[in-house]
């Protein structure tokens, strides 16, 4: 890890006010393979447009759910599950009422050219924190007031970094922060981790 429990605890200090953050994590010799497991692994088109009417989202990406058993990435989740619980229990008052875990594990490639995705919340049933390490390329990742992307806050997104979500349960906060991707110049491959109080679904 490129940042310290200590570092992260203070960037998960700022979440119940930023909304979303960003921390240094992988180096690129330690990115390379993730990135390359994530490439082998087998996608579907992502559903063009979610919603309807003014609560529609058009995204532009390829998705995979199924993270098999020995995948370096399952070895990753771990990973940063671990880190994050340690930078958690440095925080003071807690952060969240119970350890983390990362239950739900999403992949997603975006062309060089993709939309990425328009302003949208993520599904209630994710709760505590979302955390998505960016395995390769870039893009604008910002967090906003509204479905119309007003007052958009840039996130630092840049190969390597992991960025930190708040979720429901993060600092006694009920509300989901408004977040989208744009700007995507060059393939883009995230690994997004969340708590799902649903998974049997």
């Amino acid at each position: 890890m490129l940042s310290t429990p200590a570092e992260a605890a203070a960037a998960l200090a700022r979440l119940p006010t930023e909304d979303a953050v960003s921390i240094p994590l992988l180096a690129p010799a330690d990115r390379a393979p993730h990135a390359d497991a994530a490439n082998a692994l087998t996608y579907r088109p992502g559903t063009p447009v979610v919603g309807t009417g003014e609560k529609s989202v058009y995204q532009d990406f390829e998705i995979t759910m199924d993270v098999p058993a020995g995948c370096p990435l399952r070895w990753l989740r771990d990973d940063i599950e671990s880190f994050l619980n340690e930078a958690l229990a440095l925080c003071d008052p807690p952060l969240l009422d119970a350890p983390l875990g990362l239950n739900d594990m999403v992949v997603q490639r975006y062309h060089a050219g993709s939309i990425g995705i328009t302003p949208h919340r993520d599904h209630i049933r994710y709760t505590g924190l979302v955390a998505i390490a960016v395995l390769a390329g870039a893009g604008r990742y910002c967090v906003a007031d509204d479905r119309a992307g007003t007052n958009a806050r840039d996130v630092p997104g840049a190969a390597g970094r992991l960025i930190l979500m708040r979720a429901p349960g993060f600092a006694g906060r009920e509300d989901r922060p408004f977040h989208f991707l744009t700007g995507v110049d060059e393939p883009r491959i995230s690994f997004g981790l969340r708590h799902d109080t649903q998974p049997e679904r």
